[in-house]
């Protein structure tokens, strides 16, 4: 059985997706209650220990306390959303009749998902106080915050030429 013929059903990709929202929600609402929301994102994209050590030491006792309870909601929303890609993107390419060389997107899909992972493990110590902002680690968390957005940029351009064209080929 393919990607396609599995993750591909409509169903599957709408549930998806209102479980991802619901988990982007409580995410979101962790952190906008302690108002870091967008300070994650300077966390995400700090790819050297002295920079991300420093933004550490000057954040409010409130943002270090969003900043870890995040992880609650967070250690599953890779899952949430990694199936959502692929069950969207395998669905949007077997209602468009793509070529099987494109299901290569599907299997693609769920590389945001571990990249986001592998974020994690390396932020969340260092935000619990359990290890120090390390060289390596904190350049890997940085490259995988920066290609897992980018992928999701790249996704949703990509959905959005399926949809588009998806609609004009039901018009004509």
């Amino acid at each position: 059985m393919t990607l396609r013929a599995l993750f591909g059903h409509g169903w599957l990709a709408l549930a998806s997706g209102i479980v991802f929202i619901i988990s982007q929600g409580l995410v979101g609402s962790v952190l906008e209650s302690g108002g870091a929301s967008t300070l994650l994102f300077s966390f995400q994209f700090t790819y050297d220990p002295d920079t991300f050590s420093a933004l550490l030491a000057s954040i409010s006792p409130e943002q270090l306390l969003a900043l870890q309870g995040h992880y609650t909601y967070d250690h599953l929303h890779p899952l949430w959303y990694g199936l959502f890609i692929v069950s969207f993107t395998a669905w949007l390419l077997k209602i468009n009749n793509m070529a099987p060389r494109w299901d290569i997107l599907i299997a693609t899909g769920v590389i945001p998902s571990v990249l986001d992972v592998i974020e994690n493990h390396i932020h969340e110590p260092v935000f619990n106080g359990l290890v120090a902002a390390d060289d390596a680690a904190i350049a890997l968390a940085g490259i995988c915050a920066t290609v897992k957005w980018l992928m999701a940029a790249l996704y949703l351009i990509f959905a959005i030429v399926l949809i588009v064209r998806f609609r004009k080929s039901r018009r004509t």
